[in-house]
């Protein structure tokens, strides 16, 4: 009923709990007035009414790349409360819309500094984009309560590259351990690796060599008689 009345007559203006209502006189800010009904002097007077209570802004996802070009996915969430209605209402147009294109752009620049090293500390993330925004909190008059990304996803290109390095990580791991641990040769810890077969050579046992039998002089009794047995025993047959 009193909304109608207040379209009807003009007279007055109602504002509702988790409102506010900044009041103008001949065009100018004068005061701030909170829930309940207000009169005023149709023309020479109006009131602007915002919500003061928590207000959550979506931003939609965002295609990012990063400073080492891999490229990511990003949408975010934030909380915010007007904690000055007048700088609300006086210092930005919409208030709404501006807090979302000044976030768009805070979170572009903290997202497209980060590497496929950093980019996993959120928390640090976070922190980076509330402390940017606060020169908007006090030129806006807004505080901001709560900050999050509700997407955070790689492309299937940039999940691609990441997942291959990973591989190349672990194979350069398990490398060094069969390589320098075990102590295998770089070809059998390639192959052991890439799931190949190496045929290595067989070694053969080794025989501990034998001393060659030396034949056994016979008797000088027992040789034949005129049959020399050495160079100096012919000699002395030949003189005899």
């Amino acid at each position: 009923m009193l909304e109608f009345l207040q379209m009807v007559t003009g007279i007055f203006v109602v504002v509702h709990d988790g409102q506010h209502a900044l009041k103008f006189h001949l065009g100018r800010a004068i005061g701030v007035v909170g829930p309940g009904v207000h009169f005023k002097i149709p023309i020479i007077q109006r009131f602007q009414v915002q919500p003061t209570k928590d207000t959550t802004l979506d931003l939609e996802p965002q295609v990012i790349q990063l400073s080492d070009e891999l490229v990511y996915e990003v949408g975010a969430k934030v909380v915010y409360q007007i904690v000055d209605l007048r700088k609300a209402v006086v210092e930005v147009d919409n208030l709404a819309e501006g807090l979302k294109n000044r976030l768009v752009i805070i979170v572009q620049n903290v997202v497209k500094a980060q590497d496929r090293s950093t980019i996993r500390d959120m928390a640090r993330m976070v922190d980076d984009v509330k402390e940017a925004l606060r020169p908007v909190e006090q030129q806006w008059g807004v505080k901001v309560r709560e900050f999050g990304f509700s997407t955070f996803s790689p492309t299937p290109e940039t999940l691609e590259i990441t997942q291959l390095q990973k591989l190349a990580d672990e194979k350069l791991s398990l490398y060094r351990q069969f390589h320098e641990e075990q102590k295998l040769s770089s070809e059998a810890a390639v192959s052991l690796i890439s799931g190949a077969v190496m045929a290595l050579p067989a070694q053969r046992p080794r025989v501990p060599e034998q001393a060659l039998p030396v034949p056994a002089r016979a008797p000088t009794s027992d040789r034949r008689a005129g049959a020399p047995s050495s160079p100096g025993d012919s000699s002395a047959h030949v003189a005899e």
